[in-house]
């Protein structure tokens, strides 16, 4: 009981801690942000480009860009870059719509077929008909007919509808998932506002060639 009561009167402190130890991004240490194209390979056949973007050296997913935009506090930058988070949680709620209507769809396709059923032929009420077991009279059944079931049949209609549907629906929240031009935008306003900021800087820095050597100032933009 002892331990019970120690442990939680720790707990505020130690989240208390764990507070203090994340450090906030200043808007003077932020760094360039690099981008190159990439070959990007989907099935056999199917290829495409994409951007993939680096931080201080390392490969970082876009979606993972959003703490140095906000830092950099570029309003245009920041703009674009909600602009690709806002398509990212509509694309989010497309794809959940889009699964379950795929699921919906495929039950009620399933649970409907087949629409091929075996109708019961009725001999006419007040007559005597010859069946496949001999002698039929009114209102029994004589055999049976391979028919369609209509409304089985507009079941399955609609479900495969709602299937096509549903896997649009998905594609489209898929495509909206990429990063494209808003993030493009959002880190070329990123780099130019950094780029203004930084100015010149010039630096001493040694230099040799075939004939002399010294020191010398190099002007970095």
């Amino acid at each position: 009981m002892k331990l019970t009561v120690l442990l939680l009167l720790l707990c505020p402190f130690q989240l208390l801690a764990q507070t203090d130890s994340v450090q906030t991004l200043r808007r003077d240490d932020l760094k360039l942000i690099d981008s190159e194209l990439q070959p990007a390979y989907y099935g056999r056949y199917g290829s495409m480009v994409r951007s993939q973007y680096m931080y201080d050296g390392l490969d970082i997913r876009a979606k993972d860009l959003a703490p140095y935009i906000m830092a950099s506090g570029e309003p245009t930058a920041i703009q674009e870059f909600n602009k690709y988070l806002s398509n990212r949680h509509t694309g989010g709620w497309l794809i959940g719509g889009g699964l379950t209507a795929m699921l919906v769809g495929a039950i009620i396709g399933t649970s409907n077929s087949p629409v091929n059923v075996q109708q019961a032929i009725v001999c006419p009420t007040g007559m005597v008909c010859g069946g496949a077991n001999g002698t039929v009279y009114g209102g029994q059944v004589v055999g049976y007919q391979n028919a369609i079931d209509h409304q089985r049949e507009t079941a399955v209609k609609t479900g495969v509808l709602t299937f096509v549907m549903g896997g649009v629906l998905t594609s489209i929240g898929w495509s909206m998932q990429y990063p494209g031009k808003h993030v493009r935008k959002a880190v070329q306003f990123y780099n130019r506002a950094l780029k203004q900021r930084q100015g010149i800087s010039w630096q001493l820095q040694p230099y040799s060639s075939y004939s002399s050597a010294g020191l010398g100032f190099v002007g970095r933009f």
